[in-house]
């Protein structure tokens, strides 16, 4: 040992003069290569994750000028008190030392620099006499590349301070949980001590190494100067209060990892989110899935944003990201067919085209044929038809069959421009693939998405681009929808009464305040989805399992719908009081317009209820009803009665005296439709004798053939009065005889396209002709 250490002050003396004459300065590129770590904080500045690089440490690189004093302050003291003085080596201390370790027969001094640390650090040089020599070297090259601020800046970055820690930066936040200017002399003093040996000194591991380590440093700023004994004994005494092991484990998985999937620039990252939500928003989503995982529920996903800036400030992606096999996807970000969640844009379209929330739709069977010729035969969650329903109502019910007629009327090539306009760019294949099914959710989109898209609403017709981090400015967003017809959407997703009709009266999504809900089932119960939005938030929910696999029966209502609940109900009383939703204030165009249920139009005479329907106001000038009729009946029949019937034998009665479009839902369920025939004993002087007449159909009456249904099938009743009795009657239509009838002088004709006129002949006589249309294809 002796032999080896007298050799290698030889060739360090040696040596000597050549260095100081012959080396150039490093490539100074060497020094902006700077090691890979984000530090994740909420809005609040609150730690969400530390994320490294490929070096596997976390490191937070911080200006010298952003470095408190009292750190480099300790580090110059224990670790070399001349930086400011010496070239890169200092000679005098590397001669003691190697006489030091001549002495002890062992290597018990480095006499390393700051620089030659920095040295080690940037070159990789291992701990021998090589590695030292190689030290020394560019050590001294450094020195002659850059100033001493600069290295020093450099050495405090890279330094190992343990715990998975690299630089004085995140060692200050992982030991004390905060930034390094803000360290107490104690503070600084310890982690000063720690790149010498970080492991064995991590205060985590060994706290008496540490602080025995803590000591030595303060003794040498003593001696050094850098102190005062006053300075000293308070840092000696200061209990130090370390933040606990785990403190830094990651929040918001999920949402992180998006984030860095958008590859921010080393360093803190401030994030949209909101700790202190995401949380508790993480706990119920765990908890829901828990509950529901007999019903096959096996993954949930939520979001939350603000309405104004559309900050993220919530993601849960699923109910356990540590959880295999599939708890790390991403369930805010991953497709999945939204089901009715998007009937609100076809509603919104249609109420900017010719219909308002009042407009009456049908919902009966029917079915369409598609644009590739497939049969499509929508059905509503409870199997049942209701007949004419106002729009307001068909949305707010959530109704399947009536979505597909405003669908069709606008156009699905329109609806799909405006839901990618509206965010929901995933439905990126052409009209064709979706057809009309687009509007009941065919589609798929991702809860992130949804929550965008339904933002628009909330945000009066403003598109909303969500934010993830603060280096996107939020912006105004683009007009898709106008204040009017948002606020109409937002006006009827809030109205509860029409949810109770829907869901009944105990189902969850009855809050008591104004919260626009809409829900959304897909094929086979696959997919719950709620979403929905107050004055100030919108969230989305989506539960399911990730493989695809179908729930049983757990609708929107009822899977997604309890936890959307608890999200919005934490969200309004949360903090020191709580704050109830408002609706927003309707625009000065919207008005609110008593109509006939029914009909949707100004109620008549005869209506038997009203309803107040807020509209546009270039909407309400409505027609009156037409669909509750007032008929003159001869009681001993039930059949009309003419104006000349005596009055003894005529009552005035009340009838919905609908389109004949629903004709067959009418008699199916009961509803009192008007009589097609008069009666034959009215008069029964024979002051009508030798009368022919037409009763059924009547002039302008219009048909429609009814598409995806055998056209030989569908027909239109024939009927006629002719007193006295006849044997028979022809019936003539565009002068040819379609049928002859006896007594009760009655017969059908299969329906064909175009505008017809029909007569009914008896022996001389004819009826007035009746002229009618008949909508369909002529092919």
């Amino acid at each position: 040992m002796k032999r080896r250490i007298l050799w290698s002050l030889a060739v360090l003396l040696g040596i000597t003069l050549y260095i100081e004459r012959t080396l150039r300065p490093v490539d100074p590129s060497i020094l902006d290569r700077r090691p890979a770590s984000w530090r994740l904080e909420d809005r609040r500045g609150n730690l969400l994750r530390e994320a490294v690089g490929h070096g596997g440490v976390r490191v937070h690189w911080t200006a010298l000028e952003d470095i408190s004093p009292k750190v480099i302050d300790a580090t110059l003291a224990i670790e070399d008190s001349r930086f400011h003085t010496h070239r890169g080596v200092a000679w005098r201390s590397v001669f003691r030392a190697s006489a030091q370790n001549l002495r002890a027969g062992r290597v018990v001094s480095g006499a390393s620099t700051i620089t030659m640390q920095l040295a080690r650090l940037l070159y990789k040089h291992p701990r021998n006499l090589e590695g030292k020599l190689g030290q020394m070297r560019d050590a001294i090259r450094l020195e002659r590349s850059t100033d001493k601020d600069t290295l020093l800046e450099q050495y405090l970055n890279r330094a190992p301070y343990g715990a998975g820690t690299m630089g004085i930066e995140a060692a200050s936040q992982r030991y004390f949980g905060k930034p390094s200017l803000h360290l107490s002399l104690a503070e600084a003093a310890l982690l000063s001590g720690l790149p010498q040996a970080p492991t064995a000194h991590n205060p985590y591991r060994n706290r008496a190494s540490a602080k025995d380590r803590q000591l030595r440093v303060l003794d040498r700023m003593l001696t050094t100067g850098r102190i005062d004994e006053a300075e000293h004994r308070m840092a000696v005494d200061e209990p130090l209060v370390f933040m606990p092991a785990g403190h830094d484990a990651p929040t918001a998985m999920h949402f992180t990892e998006l984030v860095l999937s958008m590859a921010p620039p080393p360093g803190t990252v401030k994030t949209t989110l909101d700790r202190d939500l995401q949380r508790p928003i993480e706990r119920m989503v765990r908890e829901h899935v828990a509950t529901h995982r007999f019903g096959g529920m096996t993954q949930a996903a939520a979001v939350v944003l603000d309405n104004e800036t559309c900050d993220v400030l919530a993601m849960v992606g699923s109910a356990d990201y540590w959880a295999a096999p599939d708890g790390s996807v991403n369930g805010a970000t991953a497709l999945r067919q939204p089901g009715s969640t998007l009937k609100p844009f076809t509603y919104a379209m249609a109420f900017e085209a010719d219909f308002h929330p009042a407009s009456p739709v049908a919902d009966i069977e029917t079915r369409y044929l598609d644009a590739d010729g497939l049969l499509m035969h929508p059905r509503n969650y409870s199997e049942r038809f209701s007949g004419p329903v106002m729009m307001r109502e068909a949305l707010g019910r959530s109704l399947n069959v009536p979505a597909v007629r405003p669908a069709n009327a606008v156009g699905i090539e329109s609806i799909l421009e405006r839901l990618r306009a509206a965010g929901l760019t995933s439905l990126s294949d052409d009209v064709s693939h979706y057809g009309l099914g687009l509007t009941l959710g065919n589609g798929e989109v991702t809860p992130l998405q949804l929550a965008q898209a339904y933002a628009t609403f909330a945000r009066g017709g403003q598109t909303c681009a969500p934010r993830l981090t603060d280096r996107a400015s939020p912006g105004p967003g683009t007009r898709i929808f106008s204040e009017e017809v948002s606020f109409l959407i937002t006006d009827i997703l809030s109205d509860e009464p029409l949810r109770a009709r829907a869901f009944g009266p105990n189902n969850p999504l009855m809050f008591g305040y104004p919260v626009a809900v809409k829900t959304g089932t897909s094929t086979n119960f696959r997919d719950s989805w709620t979403v929905g939005y107050t004055d100030r938030y919108t969230v989305a929910v989506w539960a399911g399992d990730f493989s695809g696999q179908p729930m049983r029966r757990i609708s929107g209502a009822v899977g997604a719908g309890p936890l959307f609940h608890q999200i919005v109900r934490h969200l309004v009383h949360r903090g020191a009081a709580a704050q109830p939703p408002v609706l927003p204030q309707p625009p000065d165009t919207i008005v609110a317009v008593e109509v006939c249920p029914l009909s949707g139009a100004a109620p008549g005479p005869h209506c038997p209820h009203q309803h107040t329907v807020l509209m546009e106001q270039e909407d309400a000038d409505l027609e009156p009803c037409a669909w509750h009729t007032a008929i003159a009946i001869d009681v001993r029949n039930g059949l009309r009665a003419s104006d000349r019937c005596p009055a003894k034998h005529t009552a005035r009665r009340i009838f919905e005296t609908l389109p004949s479009t629903y004709a067959q839902w009418q008699e199916e369920h009961g509803r009192a439709a008007p009589p097609q025939r008069y009666s034959p004993l009215c008069p029964m002087d024979g002051v009508t004798a030798d009368a022919v007449v037409l009763t059924h159909p009547h002039s302008g009456d219009t048909f429609l053939l009814e598409p995806g249904y055998d056209r030989t099938t569908q027909s239109v009743q024939l009927s006629a009065e002719v007193d006295p009795p006849v044997p028979s009657i022809s019936f003539v239509i565009d002068g040819a005889i379609v049928a002859e009838a006896a007594w009760p002088y009655e017969a059908s004709w299969t329906m064909v396209p175009g505008t017809h006129t029909l007569e009914v002949v008896s022996g001389d006589q004819r009826s007035a002709p009746v002229t009618f249309t008949v909508l369909g294809p002529s092919h």
